[in-house]
């Protein structure tokens, strides 16, 4: 049998994974409108808001070095772009405004009455040249899908988090619960998140021609696989638990270990052929996966 290990998948792991990975939430949030309480638009209302959230799971290790690898698309419906900001926050609780009351210029501006309509695609990626551009656009008209930069209005209010996008998301941990915040700051034109997505490109998490180099303290004996996965544990254990994930990233199956078992089998009869990971969690210390491939 041939033997691979952690060192054996220094390749694949030095370039992250190969191809583009999508995570999307497509349950619609409320509705939400701002509330009228010196005025109907930006400071002078109470803002309606609301929250979606991606998760990007564990087997996405490390954390963001190419941030133009990293795309946010938007769907979302408003009657007035005047009127909406949306914030993404990072599961270290760290935010970024993306789009804030565009065309507003003072604390009771409505900004531009253009407006996003479901099914116009907004990306907004660092390497993207330019914000949406509302005077290009036209009054009343609705904002194209496009391809953008985050895209401000000049008033004051809201503040919120403007920031470059590149040096935001540089260093930023890619698995755990990425969140929109969806802000309506004007009365009776009410904004709708229909769906939205995290795409990840190749090279996301590990620069180009960055290798890693790992131990082989967890190893399996044999790959591809037809019916047991053979694991080989070459120190002593408390606990283990063995968590295997499909190419989604959903886990599809997980094994609970007896301290310092030896000949590990994990039935995977019943799992589709295909990609998997296998993550070893070790004394309670989650290690790096290892890929394998199911006949």
């Amino acid at each position: 049998m041939k033997k691979l290990n952690f060192l054996a998948f220094a390749l694949f792991l030095s370039v992250g994974f190969t191809q583009a990975q999508t995570y999307q939430n497509n349950t619609a949030t409320t509705t939400v409108d701002g509330v009228t309480r010196l005025g109907g638009c930006g400071g002078l209302t109470q803002p309606g808001v609301n929250m979606s959230q991606i998760t990007i799971p564990n087997t996405i290790t490390g954390n963001i070095t190419n941030p133009s690898k990293f795309t946010v698309n938007l769907d979302i419906s408003a009657n007035w772009v005047g009127d909406v900001a949306v914030e993404l926050v990072t599961p270290s609780g760290e935010a970024i405004t993306l789009i804030r009351r565009i065309g507003a210029s003072g604390i009771s501006s409505c900004g531009d009455s253009s407006s996003f309509v479901a099914g116009n695609i907004l990306g907004f990626n660092s390497a993207n040249t330019a914000p949406i551009d509302h005077l290009a656009v036209g009054v009343g008209v609705a904002i194209p899908a496009g391809n953008y930069l985050p895209s401000y209005g000049t008033a004051k209010f809201p503040i919120h988090h403007p920031g470059v996008m590149s040096t935001f998301l540089t260093g930023k941990q890619l698995a755990g619960d990425w969140r929109l915040i969806i802000y309506d700051y004007g009365q009776g034109d009410p904004t709708t998140l229909n769906s939205w997505q995290i795409v990840l490109g190749a090279g996301v998490n590990l620069k180009a021609k960055e290798t890693v180099t790992f131990g082989s303290e967890i190893s399996l004996k044999q790959n591809p696989v037809q019916d047991y996965l053979l694991v080989d544990v070459n120190n002593d254990f408390k606990s283990l638990e063995l968590e295997i994930y499909d190419a989604s990233g959903k886990r599809v199956k997980s094994e609970n270990l007896l301290r310092n078992s030896k000949n590990i089998e994990i039935d995977v009869r019943t799992l589709s052929p295909g990609m998997y990971l296998l993550t070893p969690v070790k004394d309670g210390e989650r290690k790096q996966a290892i890929k394998f491939i199911k006949k």
